[in-house]
């Protein structure tokens, strides 16, 4: 049994870590300490690795101070994501940069490390994405988000109403996907709105790829790509009854683009695979193809 330590553990996605980490029958929580107690580094001795869900304010400081002191750290903050030695994972697309962390320490002194988690909005689009950008190589895609209240964090209230605007979340989507895929080469237009839903963040995105794929090759990639399904449905993905355990994505609607080469809807939970999920995720696949001993 692996245990960790959870910073953060107040805020939503830090409750669905301890409930995600509850029922994993490879992690066990040993650690969460209050805000007050998050400088006495000492009270985590025994843990394997630390998952922090903390505000950006605190992650800057305290995810830093566990690195230096030898933990891995599995941040969600977005203050990490675009550091140039601090790999941005999503296990089934890019599980090649883990071997960032050699420089990331090695760069500055720590015997431990931060690996960044991607925004949340990112999975819905990337997602399914990939395999088609690995077969027919993306140049252009128009994504427009309709994001649940949930991702504002603990405490947000929206009724009735639609945001058109989430600051700092388009510019998210453009720069954490060329730095996962490698390619900054790709022009991205992302539209980010905040909808009155509880969870589950929907998105509409078009696709050019350099060489134009049938709808056939297309759901044929999906079939055989695990982290996404396909649903047939004309009035599907929806919230209300398709985000299942949180850690597919959930595609329809895929159609000819006239104006690009296809276009799709998808669905992903903010919390689950956009958070507490992919977290686990990430530490899971570091645990069982990358780790080496702990230096605490």
């Amino acid at each position: 049994m692996i245990k960790v330590g959870l910073l953060g553990g107040g805020g939503l996605v830090g409750q669905t870590y301890q409930k995600l980490i509850s029922k994993h029958r490879g992690f066990e929580l040993c650690f969460i300490p209050s805000r007050e107690a998050l400088e006495d580094v000492s009270k985590a001795r025994g843990c394997d690795l630390i998952f922090s869900a903390l505000p950006n304010s605190a992650a800057e400081i305290y995810d830093p101070l566990y690195a230096r002191a030898g933990y891995p750290v599995f941040s969600s903050a977005s203050c990490h994501r675009m550091e140039e030695d601090i790999p941005l994972i999503i296990p089934e697309i890019n599980p090649e940069d883990f071997a960032w962390i050699e420089r990331q320490q090695k760069n500055r002194g720590w015997d431990g490390f931060i690996v960044a988690k991607p925004n949340c909005t990112l999975q819905g689009m990337i997602l399914p994405l990939f395999p088609l950008h690995k077969r027919f190589r993306l140049s252009g895609i128009s994504v427009t988000y309709l994001q649940a209240r949930s991702g504002a964090g603990k405490g947000f209230e929206l009724e009735g109403n639609i945001l058109p605007f989430i600051e700092g979340e388009e510019e998210k989507s453009t720069m954490e996907t060329h730095k996962i895929l490698g390619d900054s080469s790709i022009h991205i237009s992302a539209q980010c709105m905040r909808v009155p839903i509880s969870h589950g963040h929907l998105a509409a995105i078009s696709a050019r790829f350099q060489e134009r794929p049938s709808l056939e090759e297309v759901k044929t990639l999906w079939d055989r790509y695990e982290p996404v399904s396909y649903l047939e449905e004309a009035d599907r993905p929806q919230p209300a009854l398709d985000l299942g355990d949180g850690m597919v994505v959930s595609i329809g609607r895929l159609s000819a683009c006239p104006l690009m080469d296809v276009r799709f809807v998808s669905l992903s939970h903010n919390l689950i695979r956009g958070a507490a999920g992919g977290g686990l995720l990430t530490a899971e696949y570091w645990s069982k193809n990358v780790r080496t001993p702990a230096a605490v």
